[in-house]
């Protein structure tokens, strides 16, 4: 009976000569083709870049050849050295009782050994035990010579992250990553169009728009993933909350610190230096708890208007008209939307749905909302670029606490161990200090501000309908649209402001007493109205709607004044 062989191949690292992918290739045929033995190669399962200390179960290629549907297709796995297929014992010991149970054989080539014998299953076993020593060296002198990296200041493995290049330095003294001139003015422009307050969803939409390549396909071009990725709200959130974008090396996401409590830093000049990077995180951290649910529509008023009569949402739909060539005047075509109830057809429950050109609709609205807000001047915190250590401090106290707590439990009894709680604590107690002076200083700063020369205009002007539509619905301001308020008007409609002391906090404008609290309108009942008995049953409805409404948003901001 001929042996199906199936030949395992592996490698750590490519460079690796002495058991390069040919070479374990060659060992295992030559062990098939050898005079008196019939068998042949089924298939080959090639490992690359696999370390051994993963169990052969979990191996991309190999991995398959252990399930049902194709454990029937070989009767032995032949490897060129124990440590081909495993260096861990554990692991080595249940890939043979595996194929045990199955009637299956494992063959070292090169070391001769066949494990369906007792004497070749002992000596795999001995050598299984020095391959795991081997690998427990490996990773010791990996694990040595990636602190050293890290304490001169040298990048230390994997790729390169968002907006770097790793470049070599002298012979031997490592890499060190340098941050590309185009990724960052990218950063820059991104953290910028943030603190303006636009959304992620506008900015994802504006990279893809230009064409701007992912950082993923240009370090993996060729990679299904780096194929398939977009910009995306989560990508950008991703990029602008990672420390690296400011220069920091973080290990399991965390910020990893020197000796005496300073952050190690993976390049010299990072994309973004920390001030600013701490007003991002600060900005996308704080808006991410109360973030209004995104509608699919960009349009500025959708989920913000609603209809006067029914209360239910206003939504826009396009329209197109058509006028026919006559004569010698060609077809002509063009378009226009309109802000409608939504629950005039889907529903016939609303009894006088509003509706409104979007033109008309957001022009008036803007008009409005800017001439109660508009000329607020933008304040700059004299604190903005600086962080609140607080809860750093906190942290910190809490873990020096936790060291002096476990050194008195006797954890740290021996003299290697006393060594290593000593640096911990000069480290932290010098972290705590430092920690203590910023907080002085942002103590110092905290209420302070100083006039930038914009106004809310300006802020208002400078985003786009979608971030528009974010930052109304953020702040619960609400559009009541109403058809037919008053003789000769189509339509009209209330603002009801919400907050609008957090809402000049968040854009940093100084609220002056000229402000109105609560709630402004257009084009809707007044006193007037009712004295000249211009207004039927329905509208006086509408204007005893609006006056109660405005009533309550009064009391809410008397209720919320400091």
């Amino acid at each position: 009976m001929t042996l199906r062989v199936l030949g395992s191949l592996r490698l750590s690292v490519e460079t690796d000569n002495s058991t390069a992918i040919p070479r374990q290739r060659d060992h295992i045929q030559h062990w098939v083709d050898a005079p008196g033995r019939d068998a042949r190669i089924v298939a080959w399962a090639e490992d690359t870049d696999v370390s051994g200390g993963l169990h052969p179960f979990k191996r991309p290629d190999l991995g398959k050849w252990f399930r049902d549907d194709y454990a029937d297709r070989w009767d032995v796995l032949c490897v060129m050295k124990v440590d081909r297929l495993s260096r861990r014992v554990a692991h080595f010991s249940e890939i043979v009782q595996w194929c045990q149970e199955r009637g299956k054989i494992v063959v070292s080539s090169q070391e001769g050994i066949d494990m369906s014998t007792p004497m070749g299953k002992m000596f795999a076993q001995i050598l299984a035990v020095f391959a795991e020593g081997e690998l427990d060296t490996i990773r010791a002198r990996a694990a040595d010579a990636a602190r050293t990296r890290l304490a001169a200041g040298t990048w230390v493995a994997g790729l390169a992250p968002f907006g770097y290049e790793i470049v070599p330095l002298e012979k031997g003294k490592g890499k060190r990553l340098r941050p590309i001139e185009h990724y960052e003015e990218l950063a820059r422009e991104i953290a910028e169009k943030i603190l303006e307050g636009k959304s992620l969803r506008s900015i994802s939409r504006e990279l893809i728009e230009r064409g701007e390549p992912t950082w993923l396909s240009l370090i993996q071009p060729n990679s299904k993933r780096g194929v398939e990725s977009q910009w995306s709200n989560s990508s950008i959130r991703g990029i602008m909350l990672n420390p690296k974008i400011a220069g920091y090396y973080t290990y399991k996401g965390e910020i990893v610190e020197d000796d005496e409590g300073n952050p190690r830093m993976i390049a010299e000049k990072p994309l973004l230096d920390h001030e600013t990077w701490n007003r991002v995180v600060l900005k996308l951290r704080d808006n991410r708890p109360f973030a209004p649910k995104v509608t699919r529509s960009k349009a500025m008023l959708v989920g913000v208007a609603v209809c006067g009569s029914c209360g239910g949402p206003l939504t826009r739909a396009v329209y197109t008209n058509r006028k026919p060539a006559q004569g010698g005047r060609p077809a002509k075509e063009w378009h226009y939307s309109r802000y409608k109830c939504s629950r005039q057809q889907v529903r016939a429950t609303c009894q006088s749905p509003a509706a409104a050109t979007t033109l008309s609709l957001e022009g008036h609205f803007s008009k409005l909302f800017l001439e109660h807000m508009g000329h607020l001047p933008e304040v700059r915190e004299l604190d903005a670029d600086l962080h609140d250590p607080s809860s750093d401090i906190a942290a910190t106290e809490a873990r020096l606490k936790r060291l002096k707590d476990d050194f008195g439990a006797g954890r740290y009894d021996t003299p290697e161990k006393e060594e290593i709680y000593w640096s911990l604590l000069n480290s932290q107690s010098a972290k705590l200090s430092r920690l203590r002076s910023k907080l002085a200083e942002f103590e110092e700063c905290s209420g302070k501000f100083a006039p930038t020369g914009r106004t809310f205009a300006d802020i208002w002007n400078s985003r786009d309908d979608e971030g528009k539509q974010l930052f109304l619905k953020e702040h619960q301001v609400k559009v009541v649209v109403y058809r037919d308020p008053v003789p000769g008007k189509r339509f009209g409609f209330m603002v009801q402001l919400g907050d609008v002391r957090r809402m000049a906090k968040a854009l940093r404008v100084e609220l002056t007493d000229d402000v109105a609290h609560g709630a402004v309108t257009f084009n809707l009942p007044t006193e007037q109205h009712v004295r000249d008995e211009q207004l039927d049953e329905r509208q006086l409805r509408i204007g005893l709607d609006v006056a109660d409404a405005i009533e309550a948003s009064q009391r809410l901001a008397e209720a919320s004044a400091p």
